[in-house]
């Protein structure tokens, strides 16, 4: 049966863990080829490891997304590799929480945005340009319900100075101009805006059995996500089944903001 990313080349950031390892794994399944990148070698080399039979359609390049050279030689690795590029997902994130302790606010500040929204911006901005080349393509930005509202008063995550959410937000206001102003160059541009997901930037907190509960109570569906149900609605988005979406924000979280 053909996968409906049959025939496209992926380039996916923040690919060695979470979600972003979750849709490698969901695009390989799907037919793409893809581009893995991450800040993390050994973690790319492990992505490889656990592909099995998917690997010969899969290859990495060590990267930071916050440094213009750096993603320039990626998107060269994957015109080299598989002669183009149509799929782009930014999945690199990290929050405060990521960081050295003895960082202050505004060490922390400009951290979180230079990966996750400048991270974005570069990796758009360069990506568009090799979409160009070949007549179009899709870039799903994974945001978060931090995207469209604030951190709950109920969780120790915020003084109302975290650059998270701010950072989110600047990521679905990228989203969405671009989505508008590239959709009459056959390039779609959407978001994914996850509840909290079981991943590496929620384990320190989710190991709180008290802060655990409060996540959990704060989804309609009374769980958090695993990073393969985000992956799904991604690879929706990339291929052409979503081919008159653009634009948008998808938010894949149990009920959340409707709440």
């Amino acid at each position: 049966m053909k996968g409906r990313l049959e025939n496209k080349v992926a380039l996916i950031a923040g690919a060695a863990s979470g979600i972003g390892a979750a849709t490698v794994t969901k695009f390989l399944a799907e037919g793409a080829k893809v581009m893995a990148t991450d800040i993390n070698e050994e973690s790319l080399q492990n992505l490889v490891a656990q592909a099995g039979a998917g690997k010969t359609h899969l290859a990495t390049c060590v990267g930071n997304v916050a440094k213009r050279n750096d993603i320039e030689a990626v998107i060269a690795q994957c015109r080299e590799q598989f002669g183009q590029l149509n799929v782009l997902v930014n999945s690199a994130g990290i929050t405060p929480r990521n960081l050295p302790a003895e960082a202050d606010f505004e060490e922390r500040w400009q951290a979180v945005m230079d990966i996750n929204a400048k991270g974005t911006f570069l990796m758009c901005h360069a990506a568009v340009e090799e979409m160009r080349r070949t007549g179009g393509g899709s870039i799903v930005n994974l945001g978060s319900i931090m995207s469209l509202v604030g951190y709950p008063t109920a969780l120790p995550f915020s003084d109302g100075f975290s650059p998270y959410p701010q950072s989110k937000g600047a990521m679905l206001q990228l989203t969405r101009d671009m989505g508008v102003r590239l959709a009459a160059e056959n390039i779609r541009v959407n978001a994914v805006c996850p509840g909290f997901v079981y991943t590496a930037l929620t384990e320190g907190v989710t190991g709180d059995p008290e802060v655990h509960e409060a996540m959990k109570s704060l989804h309609p569906m009374g769980r958090l996500a695993e990073p393969a149900e985000i992956a799904n609605v991604v690879a929706f988005l990339a291929s052409d089944e979503a081919s008159f979406v653009t634009g948008a924000a998808w938010t894949v979280d149990g009920g959340y903001t409707a709440a």
